[in-house]
């Protein structure tokens, strides 16, 4: 990728504030950009989602953080502006902020504020504001972060690669006993998602769990926010010896180690796929054609990721069915 080359705002920043205030894919294709080498020597401290914590806790290395309730900000302003004037940031990044985020940084004077040039509050608080028409889709949205953070810092330097973010799961001693798993003997199979992007048709992961669910256990991951997309599998699997059902019995380290010791996990264009890619499990990853949901910009990035894309040249209530099982199977093989 090529970076804005501009008149130097701050030779070498100390302080770096790091803002993403989103789920858990967004987060990680976010969280990876303060591991390049163009941030080497910098102090960053993160400003991420309420209930995100869970991430940046267990990547390797660690992040210094603070949460705030994105949807709340007569409560988070406040308290971001307070974390601002403890932290003393040289330069601040905000990675498609609301506009209290971008209000705070101007207010309390930060430097240099940078973030992209979209939304009303972006062209008024912002200092350094860079053009990025992230929805064509033309490189990966950890690329597209990281540009922004070269950005902001000025950097002149060669190209950098993106890092990937590195996960690693608490042992969380006596999980597997409790729910009769053996490490590396199961397969997650995820199929909830938020439905930010197209899904998988829920007859084919029904056909898919009867399919492997004869050679190795399969276990059910989801929250109550995924029962549209489980209930009919739980009922068709329901007394299976060779299926369990995890949905709303694991906290986010429990899903962590869960997804750590599994052979492989299967799932959508969604945070568990992102998860698992991090903690280097294999993950086979069903992703849509459509140019915002396409895998070059959201597929989950890992030492062992398998992308699976629907047919573009069918319509978007069809293409996700061009998926077909036996390509699933087919990258299972010989874990």
């Amino acid at each position: 990728m090529s970076f804005h080359r501009g008149v130097p705002l701050i030779a070498t920043p100390k302080n770096v504030l790091l803002i993403r205030l989103d789920k858990i894919g967004d987060l990680i294709s976010t969280l990876c950009v303060d591991q390049a080498p163009l941030e080497s020597g910098n102090e960053s401290r993160w400003v991420i989602a309420k209930g995100m914590g869970f991430v940046p806790d267990h990547a390797v290395p660690p992040r210094n953080y603070t949460e705030l309730k994105k949807d709340s900000w007569r409560e988070s302003l406040p308290k971001l502006r307070l974390f601002i004037r403890e932290f003393k940031p040289d330069v601040a990044v905000s990675f498609q902020a609301p506009w209290w985020v971008n209000f705070a940084l101007w207010i309390e004077r930060v430097p240099v504020r940078a973030g992209v040039l979209s939304q009303w509050h972006s062209f008024l608080f912002l200092s350094r504001g860079l053009r990025q028409k992230r929805n064509r889709s033309t490189q990966h949205e950890a690329d597209y972060n990281l540009e922004l953070l070269a950005y902001a810092l000025d950097y002149q330097g060669a190209k950098v690669e993106t890092p990937i973010l590195k996960l690693k799961a608490p042992e969380n001693e006596g999980l597997l006993d409790k729910y009769h798993l053996n490490p590396k003997d199961y397969v997650v199979v995820h199929p909830g998602m938020a439905g930010s992007a197209l899904n998988w048709p829920v007859e084919n992961y029904i056909s898919l769990i009867e399919k492997i669910s004869r050679n190795v256990q399969i276990v059910l991951t989801g929250t109550p926010a995924d029962e549209e997309w489980l209930s009919e599998i739980k009922q068709r699997f329901q007394g299976a010896s060779r299926v369990v059902c995890l949905q709303s019995l694991l906290s986010a380290s429990e899903l962590l180690t869960i997804l750590e010791n599994a052979k492989a996990v299967v799932a959508p264009s969604t945070g568990v796929s992102h998860l698992a890619a991090s903690l280097g499990t294999l993950t086979i990853g069903l992703y849509s054609p459509l140019r915002v949901q396409h895998p070059k910009r959201w597929a989950a990035r890992g030492p062992r990721v398998q992308v699976l894309m629907g047919s573009p040249d069918v319509t978007p209530e069809t293409c996700m069915k061009t998926i077909l099982v036996d390509e699933v199977i087919e990258k299972l093989a010989g874990i």
